[in-house]
């Protein structure tokens, strides 16, 4: 089969390799479409995972599929009583839990620390097949489409953001990041029921695809006071601000955006450290929380998706065949104005 292996730090091909070998509780997948997302840059040029799994490694983890085949033994499906056939269509929660440590026993299978991750710490979505345990597969409702099916999980993640601001109607929130998953926590926000929602981002039409789709106000930071400019349009100070970046410079401007007594959810995952001043955070009593990918969050993202809450196609900067996916990956990485690509499989 044909797959996208990283092979080194930057370093992706196109490789002939083995279809995947399942187990009698796996199911073999053949991916219909796949997203390039912000953690597959950190994979490939900034050796996410890389503790776990040293490279070669098949990348990937957002993905639609069809099922070409059905371990004896997989009899167990999240969400649905029926039994998931060849032919079906799904979606993957690509984190793969251990399912017997305390974290997985108490629901929280986000923070397993023996977890597994497809096109992470083991070969994942960017190929002609997967391999994926049977109970961490969802049916997809007949009336999402392939494409949508792709982009149900960064959706559950920024649903797994909005949950842990513990978002009330009629808050302010600060959404630091217009790339695909900032657009998607600014819609989940909306459909919580946020009173007012600020995105900041540098990049101008980042800022006017968050205005269509619902943001009340923009910022760009690099030519704008966003202190200030956020303290005047929320009277003071937001009540949430989330971080969907992961640099210093957002990461340091959260516990000066949100008021006194407000939270602050880190989402943006850092490729190094960051300082960060902590008077204002102490002073001010302010909540500081990080969340990790999503833990069932997916039946309500594709909910949200059928119910139209959420046009998860709205970020989307353009569909590319799976031949150009290297040449997407590196673009993704080295342009802040692209934004959301998916790769169409077999093209």
């Amino acid at each position: 089969m044909k797959a996208i292996q990283k092979q080194g730090k930057g370093l992706a091909a196109y490789i002939e390799t083995q279809t995947p070998d399942y187990g009698p509780k796996d199911l073999l997948l053949k991916p219909l479409f796949s997203g390039i997302c912000a953690t597959d840059l950190h994979v490939l040029y900034h050796d996410l995972g890389q503790e776990k799994k040293k490279f070669p490694l098949i990348m990937g983890h957002e993905f639609s599929a069809v099922v070409e085949k059905v371990g004896s033994e997989a009899d167990f499906y999240i969400g649905t009583q029926q039994k998931i056939s060849v032919g079906d269509r799904v979606t993957v929660e690509p984190i793969l839990p251990c399912g017997k440590c305390d974290y997985c026993l108490k629901g929280k299978v986000n923070l397993c620390p023996f977890m597994s991750h497809l096109g992470i710490f083991e070969d994942g979505c960017y190929a002609d097949y997967v391999r994926v345990p049977a109970h961490r597969v969802h049916r997809l409702p007949d009336n999402l489409s392939d494409l949508a099916g792709a982009l149900v999980e960064p959706l559950a993640c920024a649903i797994n953001f909005v949950d842990k601001s513990r978002i009330q109607p009629g808050n302010s929130v600060v959404i630091l990041g217009g790339g695909s998953i900032g657009q998607f926590t600014l819609q989940v926000a909306l459909a919580s029921g946020a009173g007012m929602v600020i995105i900041s981002d540098p990049v101008a039409k980042k800022r006017e695809l968050a205005l269509k789709t619902g943001a009340h106000a923009v910022i760009d930071p690099v030519h704008e006071e966003i202190t200030e400019k956020v303290r005047t349009l929320t009277g003071g100070g937001a009540d949430i601000v989330i971080e969907c970046v992961g640099i210093s410079a957002t990461v340091s401007q959260m516990v000066h955006l949100v008021r006194r007594g407000g939270r602050c959810v880190m989402a943006g995952i850092p490729s190094s450290k960051i300082p960060m001043d902590l008077l204002d955070l102490v002073f001010g009593e302010i909540e500081l929380v990080g969340v990790m990918a999503t833990a069932w969050q997916f039946p309500r993202a594709m909910r949200m998706i059928e119910l139209g809450l959420v046009n998860v196609q709205a970020a989307l900067e353009r569909v590319i065949p799976f031949s150009q996916a290297i040449e997407g990956l590196k673009g993704a990485f080295e342009s802040n104005e692209i934004g959301k690509l998916v790769i169409e499989h077999g093209k």
